[in-house]
């Protein structure tokens, strides 16, 4: 695959505007559980960038993060429930980050990212959904500079999470900066341009939802924040009470 990051004058070298075959938006997290908010987030943004597939990516076992109360098999199942009637596209559930956490192998989103695009081809165009948060902490993760000659990167707003650059690592800032773009950028490059999307912005903590299911059961503001049919399924099952 052409190479986007250079450590030469920590350069970016984009790839060439034209018409993606295929583009793929790559959604990842811990879903513990699914809320309202993964799937407005995914809805939202198929629809702005003409997405023709997305790939939910339930992590494992997250290296910045408390360990997961549901299983991977639940937050499968999760998923499958939230997503199947709210898509107008195909999607995956793609359990590669679950299957190297059952084998004890660390794994890390640039390792995703380079499985997809060994598995999808050069053409296709990868969107890496993220949310503010994660925004914040970009500069922590591992080969995090590679990240931008693999996919393009969008970011959602949050309540309370600033999405102003400058105020982040100066070699991050510096390099998304240099890929920030358009959305029509993103829909005609494979990789390499960034976005800041301002239009949507759920403040919906997981945590929350899990600590309130546990310690008040599920009340009116806890159903309110998650799908039916997985606040069916978490009832049934159990899994946070």
């Amino acid at each position: 695959m052409d190479r986007l990051f250079s450590t030469q004058g920590m350069g970016i070298e984009t790839a060439k505007p034209q018409k993606v075959p295929h583009a793929v938006l790559v959604f990842g997290g811990s879903f513990d559980p699914v809320h309202q908010g993964h799937v407005a987030m995914v809805q939202h943004m198929v629809e702005r960038l003409q997405i023709d597939e997305v790939r939910l990516i339930p992590a494992g076992q997250p290296w910045q993060k408390a360990l997961l109360k549901a299983s991977a098999e639940q937050r499968t199942r999760m998923l499958q429930l939230a997503f199947e009637d709210t898509l107008t596209v195909p999607f995956c559930i793609d359990q590669q980050e679950i299957e190297r956490a059952a084998a004890q192998v660390p794994s890390y989103t640039i390792d995703t990212l380079k499985n997809l695009r060994s598995q999808l081809g050069n053409a296709v165009a990868l969107n890496l959904l993220i949310g503010a948060d994660q925004f914040h902490n970009f500069a922590t993760w591992k080969d995090w500079q590679q990240i931008f000659s693999l996919a393009n990167i969008v970011v959602v707003a949050r309540p309370g999470y600033s999405l102003q650059p400058d105020e982040l690592p100066s070699e991050f800032a510096a390099l998304w900066k240099q890929a920030n773009g358009t959305i029509e950028d993103l829909k005609q490059c494979s990789f390499g341009k960034t976005w800041l999307e301002t239009d949507l912005a759920w403040d919906i903590s997981a945590t929350r939802i899990r600590d309130e299911l546990q310690q008040q059961g599920q009340t009116r503001e806890t159903t309110s924040l998650i799908p039916r049919k997985v606040l069916d399924y978490l009832q049934s099952e159990r899994i946070y009470n």
